[in-house]
């Protein structure tokens, strides 16, 4: 039996939301290009209220003007509010044999008024690198939870976060990131040697006896094990922030590139100017 696509995303709500979320990535992404979202709400209302251009002339060639300035801006990503911007961009570049695609890269950092590359200021690159290694450490602490086969939870007799397997629990990284302690583990073979005197796995682990005797019991117990299994099941939801962790993780790297390709870009037109004027 065969199923489209199309039911296939009607069953499935993550499906759904992962689509949803593309779709308004890509209207972010051309929203911040174009500098606005006048296509993008002309498209929205011709779909449901109908209708093409403006009837009045004036308000036409004023609207034809703006889907232009917001094209030049999709496309070369300058920041440009008229059309006279781009008239004067346009010879600037040509007048000074300027490398338009090292300009276009620097994410707006171009004032159009002045001609000239906005400077970096110091404390921007080492900010972005900061932002990317907290969306990094945040994508990798979802990931590790939803990639894990083992359960992450805690006993309310101890309150100390551990990971719980059908071979083994331990608490070694987010133990410590959860409680300052240190890690220890505890396995199915060492439960079997204790025959239920488990005083001596509390002394080399750490856990009060109570949390040890649970640990040992979800080993053997099949009612217990079967109830890991359910929440290593649920924690694969954790997999959604951790990828759109890991897709905002573009915005602070593009950022950073951009700040380094604005001080190549500096460099390159006052070697376009110095040329320029030996001519």
């Amino acid at each position: 039996m065969l199923e489209s696509f199309y039911s296939f995303s009607l069953g499935s709500p993550v499906a759904f939301l992962l689509m949803l979320l593309a779709v308004l990535l890509l209207a972010f992404y051309f929203h911040r290009r174009a500098g606005s979202s006048y296509g993008i709400l002309n498209r929205v209302y011709a779909l449901l209220m109908g209708g093409g251009d403006f009837y009045n002339e004036e308000i036409g060639r004023f609207w034809k003007e703006r889907r232009d300035i917001e094209r030049f801006n999709a496309l070369f990503n300058v920041g440009a509010k008229s059309i006279g911007e781009i008239v004067e961009f346009k010879s600037w570049v040509e007048k000074f044999d300027i490398d338009v695609r090292l300009v276009t890269s620097l994410r707006k950092r171009i004032d159009l008024e002045r001609m000239k590359v906005v400077k970096v200021k110091c404390w921007q690159p080492p900010a972005f690198i900061f932002i990317l290694l907290c969306f990094f450490v945040v994508a990798m602490f979802f990931l590790s939870i939803a990639a894990s086969d083992s359960a992450l939870l805690k006993f309310k007799e101890d309150g100390q976060w551990l990971w719980l397997g059908h071979e083994n629990a331990y608490s070694k990284s987010l133990h410590k990131l959860f409680n300052g302690g240190e890690g220890w583990v505890i396995s199915k073979s060492e439960c079997e040697r204790q025959e239920g005197g488990y005083e001596e796995l509390v002394l080399n682990s750490g856990p009060n006896i109570d949390v040890v005797s649970a640990i040992c019991k979800s080993f053997f117990d099949g009612e217990e094990a079967g109830e890991v299994d359910e929440i290593i099941k649920e924690q694969k939801v954790f997999l959604a922030p951790a990828i759109g962790f890991f897709i905002l993780m573009l915005i602070p790297f593009l950022e950073f590139m951009a700040t380094s390709k604005a001080a190549v870009a500096r460099r390159h037109i006052l070697h376009k100017y110095v040329s320029y004027k030996r001519r």
